[in-house]
């Protein structure tokens, strides 16, 4: 059965999300050749309603061109029910609990800047995630088994596995958009050696690998060119200082850095580390650093 692009049905477990779904509907919104019904699932059912009116809102101006009908879903079997697709991204826990999983492994020596996928943090973490995202799987294996299924909860990696034990048969994929952060940088780069302007994120062209939070582009070019060159060129000048898109102020910004992580990184193995500095830096010992050459 074809999908109609101006009639489909998503899903969104955790529509009560003040982040994301926020963005999303906005997004949605400036996309013509997309429209439907946006079936708003949480656990927290007023979060989810004040969503409802926000979406809708949003849909009703008159420069929205992306048309959606936003609409409480009271259970799971409810919002899942003929979706097209299905979007997952929930808080697995409290704040608190959040808050937990990084102060506590500091009390033993362990210092963690998000705790979210690697670490004792992340290990708690996916331990509060994988009972949630394990009935979730069962639930769209059962009622909507058709589905394209978008996972955006951390740890990433381990949820979206979660998915395909309880539900082999499932077509899902973890997003993250920590590599389009990079792309970025790379883009500022790319302007600022070149004196070239006007460039999208998306000619940023780059082959990642790795595992979430901690990926790698092998390559980056832009509109024909190598960027590895320019990048490192760049870092020789501005390794002490970093980078930061102009007209932030690094110390007012939440989750931004000055990328001298991801700089370093280049330095000592050669490839483009995607990820934010924050995720980066929890992947890396704590202790003394060793070098290409020290390593076995």
């Amino acid at each position: 059965m074809t999908m109609d692009p101006k009639h489909l049905r998503v899903a969104y477990i955790g529509g009560g999300s003040r982040g994301w779904a926020w963005k999303l509907m906005a997004d949605l919104a400036q996309e013509p050749a997309l429209s439907g019904v946006m079936s708003l699932y949480d656990i927290d059912r007023q979060a989810a309603a004040y969503n409802e009116i926000i979406g809708n809102g949003i849909s009703a101006r008159p420069d929205a061109v992306g048309k959606w009908r936003y609409e409480v879903a009271e259970t799971l079997f409810a919002a899942l029910t003929g979706a097209d697709f299905v979007i997952v991204s929930i808080l697995p826990g409290t704040f608190t609990e959040m808050a937990s999983d990084v102060h506590l492994p500091e009390r033993h020596g362990i210092y963690q800047s998000v705790g979210d996928t690697v670490g004792p943090g992340g290990i708690v973490r996916a331990l509060r995630t994988i009972p949630m995202y394990a009935e979730i799987g069962r639930a769209i294996r059962d009622y909507a088994p058709q589905a394209w299924v978008i996972s955006y909860t951390n740890p990433m990696t381990i949820c979206v596995e979660i998915l395909y034990h309880v539900f082999p048969e499932i077509k899902a994929f973890g997003c993250c958009h920590e590599v389009f952060g990079t792309q970025e940088v790379l883009r500022d780069i790319y302007q600022i050696k070149t004196g070239d302007s006007g460039v999208k994120r998306c000619e940023i062209d780059v082959n990642v690998v790795g595992i979430n939070h901690f990926t790698w582009f092998t390559s980056a070019s832009c509109r024909g060119k190598d960027l590895f060159p320019l990048y490192r060129d760049f870092i020789e000048s501005h390794y002490e200082e970093g980078y930061i898109e102009p007209g932030k102020d690094w110390t007012k910004c939440v989750f931004d850095s000055m990328n001298r992580v991801k700089f370093d990184l280049f330095l000592r193995y050669g490839m483009i580390a995607a990820a934010g500095d924050r995720h980066l830096a929890e992947f890396m010992p704590g202790d003394k650093p060793r070098m290409i050459g020290d390593l076995p």
